[in-house]
């Protein structure tokens, strides 16, 4: 064979393992994304599953004993508890000065009265202020890291807020560090309308309970897709 059919059946044999090598790298590159996205979608599912579930626990409980968990006035009676931790009995779950400030009072208690009443099969338990803690007194969101989910009443309605981050003898405080903006919004799209400014699902922000404004999670009304790493909190009404 002479030198030029040699280099012919060379540059021939270079461009197929060049084009094998793209095409190995095309498919891993597009499983790892597949892969990521599949994660991010089940970790979604995961969370709508929690939401639902506490709101089945919510109208079971208020079906039951006609009246909020943390607000029902009278916990013994009822057999809820061996020591009253009732709250005032006004259909809003708020803290021990009727306000949505602190981790304390009914805001603590909510979730300790649905698991006392074994309307969830989780524990909590109604610690207060700075022995109030995600995990121990308040759900951890299936995404996110260590993020709390608090429930609360305000204009009459009962919400969940994913964001809770910790608390002291003063007050409680809120993480715009919860959620990324994708995840916000693919929740907010799938059991709402997408829109984080309206609706059953909408953003929240700042280190206070219940604070609407958060100008890094959204940006001309929508889930901003330039903001790096997680900035959101959602405010969820309950249903």
């Amino acid at each position: 064979m002479d030198s030029s059919k040699k280099n012919f059946h060379k540059k021939a044999f270079t461009l197929i393992e060049t084009l094998i090598t793209i095409c190995i790298i095309t498919i891993t590159i597009s499983a790892v994304f597949f892969a990521k996205k599949t994660i991010k979608e089940n970790n979604i599912k995961s969370l709508i599953m929690q939401i639902r579930k506490y709101d089945i626990a919510l109208n079971n409980f208020t079906e039951k004993y006609h009246a909020l968990p943390g607000d029902i006035a009278d916990t013994v009676t009822y057999g809820i508890t061996e020591t009253n931790s009732g709250g005032n009995g006004d259909n809003v779950v708020t803290d021990r000065l009727q306000r949505v400030m602190m981790a304390n009072g009914e805001i603590s208690n909510f979730w300790m009265h649905l698991s006392k009443a074994r309307m969830l099969d989780e524990i909590y338990d109604g610690g207060e202020d700075s022995d109030a803690k995600i995990g121990n007194t308040f759900p951890i969101s299936k995404v996110g890291e260590k993020i709390g989910i608090i429930a609360f009443g305000a204009d009459g309605k009962t919400f969940y807020q994913i964001g809770f981050y910790t608390a002291d003898s003063d007050r409680l405080y809120t993480n715009n560090g919860s959620l990324r903006t994708d995840e916000a919004f693919l929740f907010d799209k799938k059991i709402d309308d997408g829109n984080p400014r309206k609706g059953r699902v909408v953003a929240a922000g700042g280190n206070l309970l219940n604070t609407l404004e958060n100008d890094e999670c959204v940006k001309f009304n929508e889930y901003s897709e330039s903001a790096v790493g997680p900035s959101c909190q959602l405010r969820i009404e309950a249903r």
